[in-house]
């Protein structure tokens, strides 16, 4: 079985590549790839594992959901009936993304707590 995320994925990293100035050659570097397998990430014709995927959203300071978002995930089936390789993948994709969504939510609490005690510090001033 061949897991791939396709349609727009390798467009928007080929666009965020380009944006940032950096080569295929140094993302490659990067991910630990031939730049032949870098440009067929961009051209869809590889398998991204979630990894790679984490690694390119570190580089790029983003979500990894950010890189998904658009994208669709597309399972091509060969003869096997192993669906193993998938559920790795989309459970490892699965797992990052509620980490990432935890950090957020906690760096979101923190700066409603500042903004609550900000508040109350304008409060006063406004009371005095």
């Amino acid at each position: 079985m061949k897991t791939e995320i396709s349609k727009k994925l390798g467009h928007k990293l080929k666009k965020l590549r380009l944006k940032n100035n950096y080569t295929q050659e140094y993302l490659a570097e990067v991910l630990r790839v031939s730049q032949k397998t870098y440009s067929n990430m961009e051209n869809n014709k590889t398998a991204i594992s979630a990894d790679k995927l984490q690694k390119i959203a570190e580089e790029y300071g983003i979500d990894m959901a950010e890189l998904l978002q658009d994208g669709k995930i597309v399972v091509q089936h060969n003869n096997s009936h192993d669906t193993s390789t998938f559920n790795g993948v989309f459970n490892n994709y699965s797992e990052k993304l509620i980490e990432q969504y935890e950090a957020r939510i906690e760096e979101l609490k923190e700066q409603i707590k500042g903004l609550k005690e900000q508040n109350a510090l304008l409060k006063d001033l406004l009371e005095k």
